[in-house]
Formats: structure tokens, C-alpha cells, sequence
């Protein structure tokens, strides 16, 4: 799973957006911004900075990737995003998880193919719920 900084580097980096240009429309400091990205500053808390970064990058505040793209800024601050947090059944579940991975680290596949089961899982619950 990639970091917030790759994650943005490399979508900046593909929109042919360079450092200071990025860091000029976004009225950022570039020293700054470049230790986000090297993941030695953590990402902005601010939604609405998060958003103004998304539109520059050409995420659309909707859907998944705006989801992974907020969801990247909160992991790498150490954090767990509210929707998960909101849910009690979820969080209860946490501690045995968080227990499970720190005995035996998952194989990236492996985490893959658990995040695969649980959007297979959510999109049929989704569908009931219909």
C-alpha cells in the first residue's frame, strides 16, 4: 500500500505538474511540501487543503479514488478515518485484527485479497439494503 507522499508525487508526476508549480498554485512552501511527499512531514488534516490538492490533482471529490486519496492522508497520519471509527461493530472487531497482523505479517497478496473480500462484501450489503 502506497503512502499519502508517493501517492501524490506520482499523480503530480503524471499530470507533468513539477514541485514548485504545484506547491505555487497551492500556495505551499515546496521545502515543506517535498518532506510531505518523503513522508517525513505528515500529510494536511484540513479537508478543505486535502480537497484544493485533489482538484489540482484531478480527483474528483466523489467516488473511490477521492476515498483513497483521503483515506492515504489519514493512514499516514497515524490515524483511522470517523466512517470507520462510527461504526461499533467495526471498531470491536479492530483489536483482534490488529492483534492477528502483529503476529504474522500478510503477504501483500494476501492483504489484496482481503480488501477484495470486503468490497465484495460491502457492495452486497449495499445491494440488500436496496
Amino acid at each position: 500500500m502506497k503512502v499519502f507522499g508517493d501517492y501524490v508525487r506520482e499523480r503530480r508526476q503524471e499530470l507533468r505538474i513539477g514541485l514548485r508549480e504545484f506547491c505555487s498554485t497551492l500556495e505551499l512552501d515546496p521545502s515543506r511540501w517535498s518532506k510531505v511527499e518523503r513522508g517525513t512531514l505528515q500529510p494536511p488534516k484540513d479537508e478543505d487543503i486535502l480537497a484544493k490538492i485533489a482538484k489540482v490533482l484531478k480527483i474528483p471529490k466523489s467516488g473511490a479514488e477521492w476515498e483513497k486519496f483521503r483515506d492515504l492522508a489519514i493512514f499516514s497520519r497515524g490515524e483511522i478515518p470517523q466512517d470507520i471509527m462510527e461504526d461499533k461493530e467495526l471498531v470491536a472487531c479492530l483489536p483482534l485484527v490488529f492483534r492477528t497482523l502483529g503476529r504474522e505479517k500478510p503477504t501483500k497478496e494476501q492483504l489484496l485479497s482481503l480488501a477484495d473480500l470486503i468490497r465484495h462484501s460491502n457492495r452486497s450489503k449495499d445491494i440488500e439494503e436496496q
